[in-house]
């Protein structure tokens, strides 16, 4: 008789502003993982699945609540629609749930017997900083979005790869993430911030842009330079003194990606807004599954999933030019 595989369940909660990328990043995640685009040794061999909150509530009296309502097209299918279709930000008042299930297949790997159930908050933007544009998210909505941050194992903090010193964002996000350190019935132990929209660095390379992109050392110099800008987030170095357990890691992310076989970022010239390259005339999900290589957008989930870093994922220690 097979022996049935340990399940470990995590919560992740993702923040950040307005248009930073949490939804763009949470609906490739799945295709990075698919297509092995992630700094993790070949071996690791994970996979990445969407699940129903039933499946993700297994075992517990909550499991039932949700069998009559599941949805038979998923929460998570209908979010990956929206990003093929150019993408939507989440309306200001919602935190929505997403489900996975992670399992690690490489045969020496001690954890390939571990299932590991993840749920994914990902709250509008305009929770942790509040647009002048933007409706007001209700004082309901915003404290249950707050149980989610306390209650979560990991937070991934999501900011765009551009001058994140001269943003607007800046002062609510700061203010955000001091109370949440400081806060005593804060679950988390693992923050992984994830700076977006890293394809865009590249854009004058042409072919030889996801040459570029996928050295390591590329990234630590381009991680390196975003937080020397932001040290605001010297709350997270500072939380690591104070607690041993803490653990920050930061990477880069690229829901966009490149373009399969011409290697250039994946930003369609032809089409408005922000489009991946697809075939003239033909649609569905191989419209923009044929062209489209998303890049290191499972990084995060990946890293607080597994309490393991990857190439491209790095420490304080690193940035500051140690081993760590």
């Amino acid at each position: 008789m097979l022996e049935r595989p340990m399940t470990e369940k995590l919560k992740i909660c993702f923040l950040g502003p307005r248009g930073a990328g949490k939804s763009s990043l949470l609906a490739s995640l799945v295709d990075s993982v698919m297509q092995s685009a992630y700094g993790y040794p070949p071996q690791l061999r994970p996979t990445l699945q969407a699940i129903t909150r039933m499946e993700f509530e297994e075992g517990t009296p909550a499991a039932s609540k949700f069998e009559l309502l599941e949805n038979l097209v998923s929460d998570y299918e209908r979010l990956r629609g929206e990003f093929a279709a150019g993408g939507a930000p989440t309306p200001a008042a919602e935190a929505l749930d997403y489900h996975f299930r992670l399992t690690i297949n490489g045969d020496a790997d001690p954890r390939a017997r571990t299932r590991h159930l993840i749920e994914i908050t990902d709250g509008s933007g305009d929770f942790a900083a509040p647009s002048v544009a933007a409706q007001t998210p209700s004082f309901a909505a915003k404290e249950k979005f707050a149980a989610k941050l306390l209650g979560a194992d990991a937070i991934v903090l999501v900011l765009p790869l551009a001058r994140v010193e001269d943003s607007a964002f800046v002062p609510d996000l700061a203010r955000l993430l001091e109370r949440l350190a400081q806060a005593r019935e804060r679950k988390a132990k693992r923050f992984i911030v994830a700076f977006s929209r890293y394809e865009k660095l590249f854009v004058q390379f042409g072919p030889a842009a996801f040459t570029y992109a996928c050295d390591p050392a590329v990234a630590l110099h381009v991680v390196r330079k975003a937080v020397q800008s932001a040290p605001w987030l010297n709350v997270l170095r500072r939380l690591e003194v104070s607690e041993p357990d803490a653990k920050t890691r930061l990477t880069v992310v690229s829901a966009f990606g490149f373009v399969k076989n011409f290697q250039n970022p994946n930003w369609d010239p032809h089409q408005p807004g922000e489009r991946r390259f697809r075939r003239s005339g033909l649609t569905g999900a191989q419209a923009y599954a044929e062209f489209w290589r998303p890049f290191l957008t499972a990084e995060p989930i990946l890293c607080a999933a597994l309490d393991q870093s990857s190439a491209f994922t790095f420490s304080f220690s690193q940035l500051d030019g140690g081993e760590g």
